[in-house]
């Protein structure tokens, strides 16, 4: 299976397929199907739409349903920096909870998002006690992806591309789809816009594992091959770097 696509069926918290890893995880059901009386879904938008923008008004927490998206900052000259690529049953809009958002959030396929309104947060964390710490959860986990991102751009080229496949090919697993064979929704050039690479980089160390036998690529679809070779290479990179 490849990258999730939008689906014309009504879901919602109670009967989602990503419960396990989306707000619902660790509420029980009755606080489920309050959830779900609050969570608005806006579906089908395409790629290269904005979720919002850096600098919009908050509106809510919100949960990727199906596609894939980037959460992106600009510099002070206007260049972009991906900092987050995110599955389904993530969240995104944390940034925003100062009142403003302070990343942009953009859709690199057709999306599908569930929406948590921002004016019914109190009122919804009252009436299920356990969501605001299902809330926090989630924002302690962006946090550690975002500590661990700096660490990571500090390693070598090579730990930083195997990293990135290994945690992709883990993440959709998690997700019920093949952590094998997959479909890159980022360009070369993002891909090293994310990792901190040039684009020369990025294409010689996917053509090396390639020749190492440890992927395959076609065009953005990639083959792992060998799961410990690439693991090897983080881990023994990791240590001498």
């Amino acid at each position: 299976m490849t990258n999730p696509i939008l689906r014309d069926v009504q879901i919602n918290c109670a009967n989602c397929s990503l419960d396990e890893i989306c707000i619902p995880r660790g509420l029980s059901s009755d606080e489920i199907i309050e959830l779900s009386h609050a969570v608005q879904t806006k579906r089908l938008l395409q790629k290269g739409e904005f979720i919002y923008r850096q600098g919009d008004e908050f509106k809510g927490i919100m949960a990727i349903q199906s596609g894939t998206a980037k959460l992106i900052m600009d510099d002070v000259n206007g260049d972009e920096h991906i900092l987050r690529i995110l599955l389904p049953g993530e969240l995104l809009g944390f940034d925003g909870l100062s009142d403003q958002h302070y990343c942009s959030a953009v859709a690199l396929t057709t999306l599908s998002v569930c929406i948590l309104p921002g004016n019914q947060m109190d009122i919804l964390c009252q009436q299920v006690p356990n969501l605001m710490r299902e809330l926090f959860r989630h924002n302690s986990e962006t946090l550690k992806n975002s500590q661990e991102r700096i660490v990571i751009n500090k390693q070598s080229a090579e730990v930083r591309m195997a990293k990135f496949l290994i945690d992709l090919s883990e993440r959709l697993k998690k997700r019920g789809f093949s952590a094998s064979d997959f479909i890159l929704t980022l360009t070369r050039e993002e891909i090293g816009n994310h990792l901190g690479l040039a684009l020369e980089t990025v294409s010689r160390l996917l053509k090396q594992f390639q020749n190492q036998e440890l992927i395959t690529v076609k065009q953005k679809q990639i083959s792992i091959k060998n799961i410990e070779g690439l693991k090897k290479i983080e881990t023994e990179r990791s240590i001498n770097d």
